[in-house]
Order: C-alpha cells, then structure tokens, then sequence
C-alpha cells in the first residue's frame, strides 16, 4: 500500500491505496467516520475495513475528507464529504479500467455516506455498512435501487442502535428494494475497543464480501 494525494475541489486529499496485482479486480473505497468526532482513515475501523478488501484480493482505497489531517482545506459539509468520495471513487476507476466491480463500505457517519453515494452511483455493486451512527436518519435520499449489502454492528451497542439497525434494515427494504443482512459482533461496542472484537468485525467483513463477490450475486 502506497500514501498518495488525489486532487479536489478544497485541494488535495490524503489517501492510502492499495493495488491488486490482477488488473481485474474488484475495487473498494472505504468512509471513514465523523471528523469532527475524530474519525479518520487510520482509526482502527477504517483501517480493519481496508485490511478486509485488501486480504481477498480487491484494489482499494482509503482518504481523509478535506481539513482532515493531511487533506487540503478545511472540515466540510455532508454535501462537500460527498464531493470528496465522488472524487475518490473516480479517481480508483479511472486507474483500474479493467475492473467492472466497485464496492463502497463506511462506519458511523460513512455509513450514511455509502447509501447517498450508492443512490447516486449506479455502478456500484455491494456495500458494507459498520455501526451507523444512529442520530442520523434522514432517509429522503433514498429510491428504489436493488442490492445486497451488510450491516455489520457490536453486540454491545446501545438499545437504541440495535433498534435503529433494524429500522434501517426495514426502511432500506421497502423505500430502495434493498435487502440487509445483520451481523452483530459477540460482546463488542460500536468502537470494537477489543482486539478480539476488531479481529471477529473483520473476519465477518471478509467472509462476506468474498462470498458474495464470489457468487456473483450482487448487481
């Protein structure tokens, strides 16, 4: 895996990519969470997110929205985050032309930054979300967009994250005609503080993307 900047809008964003050696392999791009809350891409999530990819074979990449860390410029907004990951998930297609399968996957608030992306990216062939950040539910983005995905959340959560999860679930059913599988990760917080919860919230990750990539069952 290599650093790398990728020019955009507030200047250049900080990035780390990884590049499979099969020309043909499925891409990934991974959100991280919150900024403002101290998420980044070498937060331990994000970074057992990108391992996952990596470890089955995917090209994939990692960044810093704008005014995080290294990237250029200062916080920004939902609506500029989602101009940063336009510019990332171009920037890894354009370089792998041979690829004909991208994958997107977020944690707390990257989660949400998935769907909107997938909403607007009908290239997009699965998603991973990672314990969604349940303050945010504002769902009107959504429309019928059929796919598979899964929703990956610690056990230990909160009653309210848990019920929120299932919300999520049914709402992304009925309104984008996507179904959701669920698995929450044994004694594990929405951190995954433990190394044991970090190592079974990967392992969960990379058994399913490899099994659905691998059935083809994804649009």
């Amino acid at each position: 895996m290599v650093d790398i900047m990728i020019s955009g809008e507030a200047g250049k964003l900080h990035a780390v990519y990884h590049k499979s050696d099969t020309a043909s392999a499925p891409l990934a791009v991974i959100l991280s969470g919150n900024p403002r809350q101290k998420y980044h891409m070498n937060d331990r999530v994000s970074y057992a997110m990108f391992r996952a990819f990596m470890d089955i074979g995917f090209s994939v990449v990692r960044f810093n929205y704008r005014g995080v860390n290294y990237s250029e410029g200062a916080i920004g907004t939902t609506a500029e985050n989602m101009l940063d990951i336009a510019t990332v998930i171009d920037w890894i297609q354009n370089r792998n032309e041979d690829s004909d399968k991208i994958w997107l996957a977020g944690n707390q608030l990257g989660a949400w930054y998935v769907l909107q992306a997938m909403m607007r990216r009908p290239e997009v062939s699965g998603f991973a979300l990672v314990s969604p950040d349940p303050s945010v539910a504002d769902f009107a983005f959504l429309s019928p967009r059929p796919n598979r995905g899964l929703l990956l959340q610690g056990a230990a959560e909160s009653d309210e994250s848990k019920a929120f999860a299932t919300h999520l679930t049914q709402v992304l059913k009925k309104q984008a005609q996507i179904d959701l599988e669920t698995i929450r990760v044994k004694n594990a917080d929405s951190h995954y503080s433990q190394p044991a919860d970090l190592r079974q919230m990967y392992n969960d990750l990379k058994a399913y993307v490899g099994r659905e990539n691998a059935d083809n069952k994804l649009l």
